[in-house]
């Protein structure tokens, strides 16, 4: 399996993991002949598709949750978002029964690292975000040993972190390009909006309405909305900021795109100690793929391969499944250990590959 743009879509490709838009299941899993739902896909702003190719085979793409478990948390969500829009209450059994099978869930999967990029529209970000944002939450709580009533209330207060965002204007929300100093200043609020909000419904404790508050605080006081620093964010805030900010830079949004997994880990240690917290970055760092299984990568010997496999604690040196040669020609794809190919090196990701523009055609992948 792997992960490819839709304009890449080959007709020896099958999908190999559904495809669901607004919970509404699009191509299952299996789907053949599937070049010819392209402009569908791209009219629905879905721009990547898992699939399973020849060159691809065998290679799996482990998440930290099943993904019936995904659709049914964002369903879920969405659900509970949309009664609250027309009826000013929000029942959140439901919302607490799909946490608690979050968890147990996250809690059976102790060795993965997590591979997968959750596939979305446009118009299903937050859902998806927040459900992301969740899971990686509790992949850093469990390393901490948290009880299981800490890790439903991080679970709950997670799911909901954003649902202010439902309040801030559409247009400005998804505009393409940068936004004003004012459309920024209006953007932010939406912390503050999702704490009103939370505070009407009585079910929820003040600890899940202050992660919605403050999860975009950062430790040295450089984040909003009251600047705070240290000590005084506690730990599910800064749990939260990390895995946040890590969702948000590794998915497409209208105003740029995705940043490649090994860029954004870059992100959160070079800012370790200083907007984050050191330990939990290195906690969440270690339960990633830097390099993705299912995705490209260029090699030092200016040879293409795709990840096929994870070396534990050695992040930058995966299992490589090589399908072309330093001149672009298509091999019998064979498998690489780079922990025992040690002159061998990546040097670029998926993306890094398909923004430089490589010699190497759709055609050819």
């Amino acid at each position: 399996m792997r992960l490819v743009s839709i304009d890449m879509l080959k007709p020896d490709m099958k999908i190999a993991r559904a495809v669901y838009n607004q919970g509404a299941l699009i191509l299952p899993a299996g789907r053949t002949n599937v070049a010819r739902y392209i402009p569908n896909l791209r009219n629905m702003g879905i721009e990547y598709v898992y699939v399973e190719d020849g060159k691809s085979i065998g290679i799996e793409i482990p998440d930290a949750i099943a993904e019936r478990t995904r659709v049914s948390c964002k369903q879920v969500l969405q659900n509970a978002i949309q009664q609250f829009s027309i009826t000013d209450k929000m029942e959140t059994k439901a919302l607490e029964a799909s946490v608690n099978e979050v968890i147990s869930e996250i809690l059976k999967t102790t060795d993965v690292q997590v591979s997968l990029n959750d596939i979305a529209s446009n118009d299903e970000y937050t859902y998806t975000h927040s459900v992301s944002t969740m899971v990686y939450s509790l992949m850093i709580a469990r390393k901490l040993n948290y009880s299981e009533q800490k890790l439903v209330v991080l679970g709950m207060g997670t799911l909901l972190h954003d649902i202010g965002k439902m309040l801030i204007d559409r247009e400005i929300m998804f505009k393409e390009g940068e936004l004003t100093q004012q459309e920024y200043d209006y953007v932010k609020m939406h912390s503050l909006y999702g704490y009103q909000v939370l505070r009407r419904i009585t079910s929820l404790s003040e600890q899940v309405r202050q992660i919605a508050y403050m999860h975009h605080e950062r430790i040295d006081g450089s984040g909003y909305p009251q600047g705070l620093r240290g000590e005084e964010l506690n730990e599910y805030i800064r749990i939260v900021s990390i895995a946040d900010v890590y969702d948000a830079l590794t998915t497409d949004r209208c105003y740029r795109k995705k940043w490649p997994a090994n860029k954004a880990m870059d992100f959160l240690i070079e800012r370790s100690g200083k907007e984050f917290d050191p330990e939990l970055v290195g906690l969440f760092t270690q339960q990633l793929a830097v390099y993705p299984n299912g995705s490209l990568v260029r090699l030092s010997n200016r040879c293409l391969g795709i990840v096929s496999g994870q070396n534990r604690n050695m992040p930058l040196r995966p299992f490589v499944r090589v399908i072309q040669d330093p001149e672009g020609r298509e091999v019998i794809p064979y498998e690489l250990d780079l922990m025992t190919e040690l002159s061998i090196t990546v040097t670029e990701s998926e993306l890094e590959i398909s923004r430089n523009k490589p010699p190497v055609s759709p055609e050819e992948l």
